[in-house]
Order: C-alpha cells, then sequence, then structure tokens
C-alpha cells in the first residue's frame, strides 16, 4: 500500500513539474516558438529554434548539377535559416525517471548532424537526470547548435548520401523531400522571416513623422528607407493620376529608388493600378529601341521594327509605315515633312549637334532640311513685317501711305490696323464712323504722307 502511494506521490510531482516547466516556456517564447499539448493522455509540444548567425552569412548548396568548384555567385547571403525543430513528449515518469521522448528535424542539417545534437542532448539529460531539462535543451539549440557543429561562415551544403544509414539517430530527421528544392525554400524562407521581423518593429515614418509598426509601413527595397502605408498611398495615387509613372521614387532628399509594382499594387485601389500597370508597360516599350507604335491613331499597336530599313509593318491593322515619319513607307525616298513640322525640323536641325545634323540630314535630305530653313525664315519675316488680306489671305506689307490699304491681288480695302475689310464705295468711312475702333486714326503711325496707297503683294 505504501508504494502505491508513494508512486502515486511520484506521479502527480511529475505532472506538477511538467506543467510548471511548459508554463514557463510558454511566457518565456512567443506562440511561433513554441506551441504546447496538454490533456489527460498527452502532454507535449514543438519546439522552433531559430539559430542565431554571424553578420553577412553566406550559404552554397551543391546540387548534382554544381561544379565541384563553388563560384563566388552561387553564395547568398541569408538573415536566417529554417529553425530546428524539436518536437518532443512528457512521459508519465518524466523528469523523475526517463527524459523526454523527441525527434529533431531540419530542411538544411543532414542527419549526422543532427543525430550528433539528439546525442548531446541525450548528454545533457545524463548530467543532469532527474531534473526538468526542456529549457536547457531549447537553451542550447538555439545558442549553443551553430558553434557544437562546428559550422562556418560561408556555409556549402551538400549533399547527404548517408540519409538512410542504421547506424544514424532514427530521433535525427532531415525534413526535405527534394534535395533540388533546398535552396529555394531557404531562400523563401529568408525572405519571409524578414518580412516578419519587419512587421513586429517599431518604425518613424520619413514623412508625417509618426511612429508606425512595421505591418503599417513599407520599405523601398533598394534604400531601405521606410514610410508609412497612409502617406505612400497618398504619393502614390498623386503621382499615378498625373501620368508620371516614374515619380514613385523614395520620397528621402536624393534618392531615386524606385518603387516596386507589388508595394504600388498593395498600397493602391484596382483601377489605380490598373492605370500605372498600362503607363508603366508603354515607358518600358517607349525605351525599347526596337519598338515603336502603330501611328493609327486607333490602333496604337507596339510594333517590333528593323531600325537599318526604317520599315514598319502593324501586326494588328496591317499598316505598313515609315518608322521616322509615321506615314505610309515610302522606301528609300527622303521622307515628307507635314506642314506643321517644318518649324520643328527647324529649330531641332539649328540647336542640334553635328551627329545630329547629320542624322536628320539622312532622314529627311539635306535640301529639304534646307528649304525647310529657308520656309521658316520667309513665314517669320511674313508673321512680323506683313499682314493677311482679309479678302483672298494674301500677305501684304506696308511700305508708307495712310492705314487704309488695297490688295494688289484682289483689288479689295481693308483697314492696316485692324486689318478689318472696308467697302469699296467709301473705304474711308471706316475712319470717320463714330463706333469704329479706328475713328481719326487714318494716318496713325505714319511719319510721311503719300496720297497714293504703295503696297507689295507677296
Amino acid at each position: 500500500m505504501k508504494v502505491l502511494n508513494v508512486l502515486s506521490f511520484v506521479m502527480t510531482e511529475n505532472k506538477e513539474q511538467q506543467e510548471d516547466e511548459l508554463l514557463a516556456l510558454s511566457s518565456i517564447y512567443d506562440d511561433t516558438v513554441i506551441s504546447l499539448v496538454q490533456d489527460n493522455n498527452d502532454c507535449g509540444g514543438q519546439f522552433s529554434a531559430r539559430l542565431h548567425f554571424p553578420e553577412n552569412f553566406q550559404l552554397a548548396v551543391i546540387t548534382d548539377k554544381t561544379d565541384d568548384e563553388i563560384k563566388p555567385k552561387e553564395f547568398h547571403t541569408l538573415k536566417h535559416l529554417p529553425p530546428l525543430i524539436l518536437d518532443f513528449q512528457l512521459p508519465p515518469d518524466y523528469p523523475s525517471d526517463n527524459p523526454p521522448q523527441f525527434t529533431l528535424s531540419c530542411k538544411w542539417l543532414n542527419r549526422k548532424q543532427l543525430s550528433l545534437l539528439c546525442a548531446k542532448l541525450d548528454e545533457l539529460w545524463e548530467e543532469d537526470k532527474g531534473s526538468v531539462i526542456l529549457f536547457t535543451w531549447t537553451n542550447f539549440l538555439l545558442d549553443d547548435s551553430y558553434s557544437f557543429l562546428g559550422l562556418e561562415n560561408p556555409l556549402i551544403i551538400s549533399k547527404d548520401t548517408n540519409r538512410k544509414d542504421s547506424a544514424l539517430d532514427s530521433r535525427a530527421i532531415q525534413d526535405i523531400a527534394s534535395y533540388d528544392r533546398l535552396l529555394p525554400v531557404i531562400l523563401e524562407y529568408n525572405k519571409q522571416a524578414i518580412k516578419l521581423d519587419f512587421d513586429k518593429s517599431f518604425f518613424p515614418c520619413q514623412v508625417c513623422f509618426g511612429e508606425k509598426l512595421g505591418s503599417q509601413c513599407i520599405k523601398f527595397l533598394d534604400c531601405d528607407h521606410v514610410y508609412c502605408k497612409s502617406c505612400m498611398r497618398d504619393y502614390f495615387n498623386v503621382q499615378i493620376n498625373e501620368g508620371n509613372v516614374k515619380g514613385l521614387i523614395c520620397p528621402y532628399d536624393k534618392c531615386e529608388t524606385q518603387a516596386h509594382p507589388c508595394q504600388v499594387q498593395e498600397l493602391v485601389n484596382q483601377e489605380v493600378f490598373a492605370k500605372y500597370d498600362r503607363m508603366l508597360l508603354m515607358t518600358s516599350l517607349d525605351q525599347m529601341v526596337d519598338v515603336v507604335y502603330c501611328p493609327r491613331p486607333a490602333c496604337q499597336y507596339p510594333v517590333s521594327v528593323d531600325k537599318e530599313s526604317n520599315f514598319g509593318n502593324c501586326p494588328s491593322c496591317r499598316y505598313v509605315f515609315c518608322i521616322l515619319c509615321q506615314l505610309v513607307y515610302h522606301g528609300l525616298s527622303p521622307c515628307k515633312i507635314k506642314s506643321d513640322g517644318l518649324q520643328k525640323l527647324r529649330d531641332e536641325y539649328n540647336n542640334a549637334d553635328e551627329k545630329t545634323k547629320k542624322l536628320l540630314e539622312k532622314r529627311y535630305g539635306k535640301q529639304t532640311i534646307e528649304a525647310a530653313v529657308a520656309e521658316c525664315l520667309t513665314k517669320d519675316w511674313l508673321d512680323q513685317f506683313s499682314k493677311t488680306c482679309p479678302s483672298c489671305g494674301a500677305s501684304i506689307q506696308k511700305i508708307d501711305g495712310c492705314n487704309k490699304m488695297t490688295c494688289m491681288k484682289c483689288r479689295a480695302h481693308f483697314c492696316w490696323l485692324c486689318e478689318e475689310y472696308l467697302p469699296r464705295n467709301n473705304p474711308y468711312s471706316h475712319y470717320n464712323t463714330l463706333n469704329s475702333p479706328c475713328r481719326n486714326k487714318l494716318f496713325e503711325g505714319v511719319n510721311e504722307f503719300d496720297d497714293e496707297d504703295d503696297l507689295m503683294w507677296m
């Protein structure tokens, strides 16, 4: 009877120590590190040990396709690796007689390395047998695994060819189905772990200067400057609605880092992002030297062209055009200049360097450019020193005489001051009528009087 009472007492004490130990662990670590199971039939849990690595930690994975010599470009700088997982179950006679039952798994440590860790956990139990051991184990896995296994920086991981060796500890499990997937899994975990750390930290917004949780902020990827999502949402909306898709840069002084499209999509609504995406595509196409848009306003389809032949063929509307002048393709003949393009061509040619001038001469022909320059000079002179006949449109230059003009082409009369058409039967009444804007201005601006109308028709 005494034996049963002692056994019952020991079992009760074990149960209390287990509950106290698990409570202590849950108060030390959050639920991303430890998860517990406690009921009448089962008592245990899982501990995720995220190992501590040195600064600028680098890793390379050797696969069957990798050369024996690791090249620098094959190393990846990481902050986090997938955790070392301790799955444990507490037997009824723990901690009085037996240790926790456990398995140790990891994606990037091989079974030999995991077996060494299992043996070390057993050794730690033997050193302190009869006492609770989970905190000692978890502390060792977190802080001492890296040095215990003799891991180095950079770390080179090679395929474990002895994964099924019976001499290895059965509790050691390398948790990766396909070795070829190991590196992508590691890189994705590192990315997600960095984001998780960011979301849980606090940052001052560089725009509104408010202290915000990382989950309420975005970080520009190349410069690491942090701003709250509210400020950046307003900023992105303004830039996109103004058509400035290249203006979504970090607001920090003299920083030119562009916002990533996925960051823009996260902050703006679907309609604004569709506009941004469309303009971004067009901007990218504009920068491609072998892509132009179909000149037809109703089409505007991107067309791949050969710059040497100046030939474009739109696959959408079948329009064949010259990529220089945007008109119907004209072979080797010089491009024709649209009437409204003479001034632009003259200005572009006069302000160009020698290289650009030669390109323009090749495109339009030197005689065409000289004619455009001469015609623009004539137009400038006419705009400055002549006026247009309101009847026939001829350009009229006034040499001397009064302000009543007679066109030498159509013989119509008009006023030089206001260019109003004057009646043939009494053209001078315009200067005598009470409500006329030119009343008493027949000789305004005239220094020498001449009774005849000396006119030049141009």
